[in-house]
């Protein structure tokens, strides 16, 4: 492998089918919900007028309104991520050369991708592999020569078509390498 030809590593199209159907899922879902929540607000607005008028309690109704609003606030963020992990799904690339690794995240933009984990490491540079609850995470600081410098990059990248022959190839290149506990 020459440094002109780096190994690229990409989620396979039926991981990209996946995240894609999940996504279309929850999308669905979550604006079928939100739909109905809308009709029958009126109808729970009426019936919390309908028992103040005749001096009824009202917290039960109050409550279910509240908790159907929450509900859809809740299905709000949690389509956020849906749409979140579908770009991360899509964009990521990991490119392989005789000199380091790099994590790339297309779709966002260039602060925010290396915040999520994108970036590059020489191999000597590569301290720590430890997978994370969600993340594959490869953090730097393993080249004891370089002394303290600034802070090293942490990569992370979610999944890849051909992920053991990634984790084989970064355990046989980083000379530096340590596993968290």
């Amino acid at each position: 492998m020459s440094s002109l030809t780096p190994l690229v590593f990409r989620p396979s199209l039926a991981q990209r089918a996946v995240a894609l159907l999940l996504f279309a899922g929850s999308w669905l879902v979550g604006i079928r919900g939100l739909v109905q929540v809308i009709q029958q607000l009126p109808r729970i607005l009426a019936l919390i007028r309908m028992a103040e008028m005749n001096a009824e309690p009202t917290l039960r109704l109050w409550v279910a309104l509240g908790a159907s609003v929450a509900a859809c606030a809740g299905g709000g963020i949690l389509l956020l991520f849906a749409v979140i992990f579908l770009l991360f799904i899509e964009g990521t690339q990991v490119l392989v050369d005789e000199v380091g690794l790099t994590v790339e995240l297309g779709p966002f933009p260039g602060p925010l991708a290396r915040r999520l984990g994108a970036g590059r490491l020489a191999w000597k540079q590569v301290g720590h592999l430890e997978k994370g609850r969600f993340f594959f995470v490869l953090r730097g600081g393993g080249d004891p020569e370089a002394g303290p410098r600034g802070r090293e990059p942490v990569l992370r990248f979610l999944l890849v078509d051909q992920l053991d022959r990634l984790i084989l190839t970064i355990l046989e290149k980083s000379p530096n390498l340590n596993f968290k506990d």
